[in-house]
C-alpha cells in the first residue's frame, strides 16, 4: 500500500536497511533507495513516495534541502531524518520544517521500524479523517443514473455477473427490482430523423421520453431504462408487489400502457416512435434473450414501418436454433484478444463449449458458428502483431483454414484449445523479445552517456515513462537503475585510474559527478580506499 524512499550517501546503509525491515507485513509495498539528494528528487519524480527517510549531512544537497524541496513539491510525503549526536541543531531545524520524526544514528532496525509503524498508523488515520463520508455519499448519488445505465447495459449484452453480484447492485443503487420474478421488456425506436438536430436537443428530448414512459408506467410497475448502442430506449418494467394482476393480465397492462406511451410522446414530443414489447421473462436470466427476441421482432417483422406497435412473436420460442449466449456476450473473444486477457478468454473458451454441449442434433450447425467467430478472433490477433497466419500457426495453417463440416464438438475444441494455446505461446514469447530488445536499447544508451545517464534520458530516447523503465530494468536485472549507473561508472573510475596523467577531478567529471569529494566518497565506500590510495597502488 505504502512506497517508502532511502536516501544516504552511504550506499552500505542504504542497502543494509532496505533489506533488513520486515516491509511487507508493515504495509509498505515497494522500498526505493537513493545515494544523494538528487537522485532523491529525481525518485520522487517517477514515483508515489509515501515515507522519506534521510540523512542530514549528505555530500551535494543536504537532508534539510531535500526536505525542503519535498515540502514544497509534495506536502503530503512524511520525512523522518537521521542525525548524529552532534547534529542535534539540525534536528530542531528539521522539527520545524515539518519533519515527522528524527532518530539519532547509529539507528538500529527496531527503532526505525516502530517510527515507520507509527507514521504509517497516522497516515491510516489521517485518510479516515480525509474520508467526507457525507461528500462521497453525494458523489455517489451523481453518479447513480450513469451506474444504473450502466448496469443494464452489462445485463443486456449478456456479460457473466453472478447472480449476488447483481443483487448487491440492485441493493446499491436503490432499484426496486426483485430477483428470480417476472419482467417484461418494451423496447421503443424513434422513428424521426435526428441526425441534423444538435446533441443537447436530441439529449433532451430522450429524457421527455423517459419521463413520458415513466410516469405512464409508475403507477403499476418498476421501471428502468436505458439507451443502448443502437439508439433504442430500452425499458424493463416489473409489477409493484402489491399488485395481484395474474401473468396474463400484467402482459396486458403492459401492452395497454405502452400505446399509451406511444401516443402521449407523439401528442406532447411530436415524435413518432415504434414499439416491441418482449415476452415474459424472469429477471436478470431472460433478459438478453427477451432484449435479442425483441431485436430481431423489429428486423423481421417492422422494418422500416413506422409507428408500429408489436408484441415478440411467441412462435420464435418454439424455433429450434436459437442464438449462441456465451459466444456473444459481452466480453466477446474480439474483446478479450484486443487486450490479451487470456486467462478470461480461456474461461469464455469453455462456457461457449459447455453451451455447445446442450445443443443436442444442432452441433454441426453451431460449430461452424463457433469457428468462424474463433478464426475472425484469431487471425485479428495475428495481423495486429504483423504477421501472417502461417508464422504463427506453422503446420497447422491447413487445418485452421479449412472448416470441416463433418467436425463433432470434440475435435473442434480441441481445434479451439490448440490454436487458443499456440497463441498465447507466441504472445508471451513476443513480450519476452520485445523486453529483451528494450533492455538491450537501454544498456547501449547507458554505456554511450554514462558521464550524463539519467532515468529521464533513458525513457526519452526509448519513448516510455520513466515508472516503466524503473520497474522493467528491476524486474529484468534484479538491480535498480542508479545501482546499475553507480556501478558501471565506478568501474570506469577503476580504468580511468590508471592514467597516470590523469588529475583525481578530472576523473571525476568523466565519470559524470561535478564534485570530487562526492566522487571520492562513492569510490571509498565502493572499494574501501580512496581515488588516489589506488592509483597509488597501481
Amino acid at each position: 500500500m505504502y512506497e517508502i524512499l532511502i536516501v544516504d550517501d552511504h550506499t552500505h546503509l542504504v542497502d543494509s536497511l532496505a533489506i533488513g525491515l520486515p516491509w511487507e507485513r508493515m504495509g509498505i509495498t515497494a522500498v526505493h533507495k537513493a545515494y544523494s539528494g538528487e537522485e532523491a528528487l529525481e525518485l520522487l519524480g517517477y514515483h508515489a513516495i509515501d515515507i522519506v527517510v534521510t540523512d542530514i549531512q549528505m555530500n551535494g544537497m543536504s537532508g534539510l534541502e531535500l526536505i525542503s524541496h519535498i515540502n514544497e513539491k509534495w506536502n503530503n510525503i512524511k520525512s523522518v531524518i537521521l542525525t548524529g549526536h552532534d547534529e542535534f541543531q539540525y534536528a530542531k531545524e528539521a522539527l520545524q520544517k515539518q519533519v515527522s520524526d528524527y532518530l539519532l544514528k547509529p539507528v538500529s532496525n527496531g527503532e526505525l521500524e516502530q517510527t515507520l509503524r507509527g507514521l504509517i498508523a497516522d497516515m491510516e488515520q489521517e485518510g479516515e479523517q480525509l474520508i467526507n463520508q457525507q461528500k462521497i455519499s453525494y458523489l455517489f448519488r451523481e453518479s447513480m443514473p450513469k451506474l444504473k445505465e450502466s448496469l443494464f447495459h452489462d445485463l443486456l449484452s449478456g456479460k457473466n455477473i453472478p447472480l449476488s453480484v447483481v443483487k448487491d447492485k440492485i441493493r446499491l443503487y436503490e432499484l426496486p427490482f426483485c430477483l428470480e420474478e417476472p419482467t417484461i421488456l418494451i423496447c421503443l425506436r424513434v422513428e424521426e430523423d435526428y441526425s441534423h438536430t444538435d446533441l443537447y436537443s436530441v439529449s433532451l428530448l430522450e429524457y421527455a421520453m423517459f419521463n413520458i414512459a415513466e410516469e405512464v408506467f409508475s403507477k403499476s410497475f418498476h421501471v428502468w431504462h436505458c439507451k443502448d448502442p443502437y439508439d433504442y430506449l430500452i425499458f424493463l418494467v416489473q409489477p409493484l408487489k402489491t399488485s395481484n394482476d395474474t401473468g396474463k393480465e400484467t402482459a396486458a397492462d403492459v401492452e395497454i400502457l405502452a400505446r399509451l406511451a406511444q401516443h402521449q410522446i407523439k401528442l406532447y414530443l411530436k415524435t413518432k416512435v415504434s414499439i416491441v414489447v418482449s415476452r415474459e421473462g424472469l429477471f436478470p436470466q431472460e433478459l438478453t434473450a427477451m432484449y435479442h427476441s425483441a431485436l430481431s421482432t423489429y428486423s423481421d417483422f417492422i422494418g422500416y414501418q413506422t409507428e408500429s406497435f408489436l408484441n415478440v412473436v411467441q412462435e420464435k420460442e418454439f424455433e429450434e436454433i436459437r442464438l449462441l449466449a456465451d459466444l456473444y456476450a459481452a466480453p466477446t473473444l474480439m474483446q478479450l484478444i484486443e487486450v490479451e486477457q487470456w486467462g478470461a478468454f480461456e474461461q469464455k473458451l469453455s462456457r461457449i463449449f459447455e453451451e455447445l454441449d446442450g445443443q443436442g442434433n444442432n452441433t454441426n450447425e453451431y460449430g461452424f458458428e463457433i469457428y468462424v467467430a474463433l478464426l475472425q478472433a484469431y487471425s485479428y490477433f495475428v495481423h495486429k502483431k504483423g504477421k501472417r497466419m502461417f508464422e504463427v500457426f506453422g503446420r497447422d495453417i491447413d487445418k485452421m483454414l479449412k472448416a470441416d463440416a463433418s467436425w463433432s464438438a470434440e475435435p473442434l475444441r480441441e481445434w479451439a484449445f490448440g490454436s487458443f494455446r499456440q497463441l498465447k505461446a507466441y504472445s508471451d514469447s513476443r513480450s519476452d523479445n520485445l523486453r529483451l530488445d528494450l533492455m538491450e536499447r537501454v544498456y547501449r544508451f547507458v554505456g554511450e552517456h554514462l558521464k550524463d545517464v539519467t532515468l529521464q534520458s533513458v525513457a526519452d530516447y526509448v519513448h516510455l515513462h520513466p515508472v516503466y523503465i524503473s520497474n522493467l530494468f528491476k524486474q529484468e536485472s534484479g538491480e535498480n537503475f542508479s545501482g546499475y549507473v553507480l556501478r558501471l561508472r565506478m568501474d570506469k573510475a577503476l580504468q580511468l585510474l590508471r592514467d597516470k596523467e590523469m588529475k583525481i577531478n578530472q576523473i571525476a567529471l568523466e565519470v559524470g559527478y561535478q564534485k570530487p569529494q562526492y566522487f571520492i566518497k562513492l569510490f571509498k565506500t565502493q572499494f574501501g580506499v580512496t581515488p588516489q590510495e589506488y592509483k597509488n597502488s597501481l
